[in-house]
């Protein structure tokens, strides 16, 4: 669906932060002191039931450029350094889409949907997998998380471009300084854009707040607590809105802040259960935050969304067409940032990650179910064999129970058995891909 905004072609900065809570912003009730990334809230729409794609990296990542469920992509477990597998050529990123309308497109940050393995024996090189390879133009950043890294040593590459810029950044003034230097080429690619009169977007995600905990002395010094890191992308959040503040484009912006997935060890939910790997809503529910002066209005919206509609959300605001040779799993949410109403009756589905099994057993098919679902103010925890801890189906009413501690499908069987029903249908569908979504994302020798 589309609205006001359609056809806008905006400027576009996604910033997308590494295992940050729901809780973890100082706009969402947080003690820790967040101005800048705070000043996107009340100048612009806070979503409070948004959602990750998926409760872990990859995965969440691979919905977020495709607006499909990663489970269509073939990714739903986090991939690892050296592994023969990454984002498909099959696959059409918002990068794609975007630069088709003729925006200017990179990358600043942790990418995480497959490692270019260019810094070893270029017999191994997958340069399939780099980000220039899926519709980004610029790239500064590192191929996964940042307490990963390939061979004996554990080396961690920055890439800028097509090529490693640091073999390892987990050296003195290393990792500290990464946030920043993201920063910096998200800087000069805007000015050049700018300077060109091209619309951009520029996709900002940050491998910070992610575990080892790297701050520089300004913010806290290099062995830094956890609100020090993220007051640490706080500053570079703010350097970011300085930029487009000096260039004259913040009228012409559209800036949108999120996370990746709820948090690890550190880290708040907002009192939501779970935390990362769980589709419980502290696993998946994560802040996100846009402004667009003039045209994104400063309000709150609760309408569910989810990572999947970013690629048609964005498509519909550059006036781009979506793919539309494939099933999209998201929807334009255009009319929700103009502050248009959104029709009920949308179901969004949720999966997790590796999960024990009644006896303690893990099984890699069981990240291929449904885990959850959710219509409305409604959420089905489907099916019992993934919730040992259960033992059965179990409805939410997000609206009474947004902890998620109450089972009332006593109370609505008829709600409780649609939701399953929903979720059969749609489970049996991916799985019914599986085989051929998993041998898209292999290596091509």
């Amino acid at each position: 669906m589309s609205g006001a905004l359609s056809g806008s072609r905006p400027n576009i900065v996604l910033i997308v932060l590494d295992d940050l809570g729901y809780g973890d912003l100082g706009w969402y009730g947080s003690p820790i002191a967040t101005p800048r990334i705070d000043e996107i809230g009340r100048r612009g729409t806070t979503f409070r039931q948004a959602y990750a794609g998926a409760p872990i990296c990859t995965p969440s990542r691979a919905a977020l450029l495709t607006g499909r469920y990663a489970q269509r992509v073939g990714l739903p477990v986090v991939l690892w350094p050296e592994e023969e597998r990454g984002l498909p050529e099959f696959e059409r990123t918002v990068a794609e889409v975007l630069r088709s309308a003729g925006y200017r497109t990179g990358v600043f940050g942790k990418w995480h949907l497959g490692d270019p393995r260019l810094s070893g024996n270029p017999w191994d090189a997958q340069p399939e997998f780099l980000p220039s390879a899926h519709g980004f133009d610029h790239y500064c950043g590192i191929p996964y998380s940042n307490d990963q890294g390939w061979g004996d040593e554990r080396r961690l590459p920055l890439y800028r471009g097509d090529a490693v810029a640091v073999d390892d950044v987990n050296t003195e003034r290393g990792q500290e300084v990464l946030a920043g230097q993201y920063t910096d080429a998200a800087i000069a690619f805007i000015r050049r854009s700018a300077a060109e009169r091209r619309p951009f977007f520029a996709y900002v995600p940050h491998s910070a707040v992610h575990q080892p905990f790297h701050v520089p002395e300004e913010t806290g010094g290099v062995d830094g607590r956890y609100p020090d890191i993220v007051r640490e992308v706080d500053r570079q959040v703010g350097r970011l809105l300085d930029e487009l503040r000096a260039l004259e484009l913040v009228d012409s912006t559209l800036v949108i802040l999120t996370s990746d997935n709820g948090p690890w060890y550190a880290g708040s939910t907002g009192g939501l259960r779970g935390r990362k790997t769980d589709p419980f809503e502290g696993g998946i529910r994560v802040p996100l935050l846009a402004r667009w002066p003039g045209r994104v209005p400063v309000a709150e919206n609760r309408y569910p969304i989810s990572f999947v509609d970013v690629l048609p959300t964005l498509a519909d605001l550059a006036g781009a067409a979506p793919p539309a040779d494939r099933p999209l799993d998201g929807i334009s949410i255009a009319p929700a940032l103009a502050g248009e109403p959104m029709p009920p009756g949308r179901t969004l589905y949720f999966y997790g990650d590796l999960e024990e099994g009644p006896n303690g057993e893990v099984r890699q098919d069981w990240v291929w179910n449904v885990a959850a679902l959710r219509q409305d103010r409604w959420k089905l925890l489907w099916p019992a064999t993934v919730w040992p801890e259960l033992g059965r189906e179990m409805l939410i009413d997000l609206d009474r129970d947004p902890g998620e501690t109450t089972d009332v499908a006593a109370a609505h069987p008829l709600i409780r058995d649609s939701l399953a029903e929903r979720a059969r249908i749609f489970n049996d569908d991916v799985r019914g891909n599986r085989a051929a979504a998993v041998e898209r994302t292999r290596r091509k020798r």
